[in-house]
């Protein structure tokens, strides 16, 4: 099992463009799909923050408040009691506003929320059942919608011929057209090349069932 993640930072987190008509387009695409293929995909999409602790603004909050005051001295003189007060005070503060939602976001680290989103998205393909399909084949497009990322995660039967550059052309498509605004053309454009490009190295076979039901998943 692999994945690769891709970001569109201007995806916005407000109007996805999610209709139940737009689920129903994203999940005829991937009936379409799998007609071409014996692999299975499936669309998940997260709309809640996937951090959601406050780490990182009582972090930077207490990284400001520990080494702002020692600048002041330089310039004026203070006992180490002031300093102390000074540091309580500028972390109270801080950390008061870095932790309202508006704020609270923008500290996490771009790092850290690309592994968070990594590790969602494969939590949610061990959850749902997508290592155990026949033949190890797999697919899932995750979408972090408050992040603003795609990831695609795909197991070992289809990732061994397919590679991670497959991925990242998907995530790219989905990307693209999310960020205009178009998050539902973009599942269906990305469905559908996952498709096209599945059906090279694992073709649907007589007897090929549906393993895995097509639905959008949203959390």
């Amino acid at each position: 099992m692999t994945s690769v993640g891709t970001t569109s930072p201007d995806m916005g987190g407000g109007e996805l463009g999610l209709a139940p008509e737009n689920l129903n387009r994203i999940a005829t695409a991937i009936s379409e799909a799998e007609e071409k293929t014996a692999a299975e995909i499936r669309v998940v999409i997260s709309k809640a923050p996937i951090v959601q602790h406050s780490f990182f603004p009582l972090m930077w909050a207490g990284f400001v408040a520990l080494v702002l005051p020692w600048g002041a001295l330089l310039f004026w003189s203070f006992s180490a009691l002031a300093i102390l007060e000074v540091q309580a005070i500028i972390f109270m503060v801080l950390a008061g506003i870095l932790l309202l939602p508006r704020f609270s976001d923008k500290v996490v680290p771009r790092l850290a929320l690309k592994a968070a989103v990594r590790s969602s998205a494969i939590e949610k393909f061990l959850s749902y059942g997508m290592v155990e399909t026949a033949g190890r084949t797999g697919v899932l497009i995750f979408v972090a919608a408050h992040e603003h990322m795609v990831e695609v995660v795909a197991d070992e039967g289809v990732h061994n011929r397919l590679g991670a550059t497959a991925w990242a052309e998907i995530c790219a498509l989905i990307a693209r057209q999310a960020r205009h605004g178009h998050l539902a053309d973009g599942l269906v454009a990305g469905v559908e090349r996952a498709g096209d490009m599945l059906s090279q190295v694992v073709p649907r076979q007589p007897g090929d069932t549906n393993e895995i039901e097509n639905r959008v998943i949203i959390l």
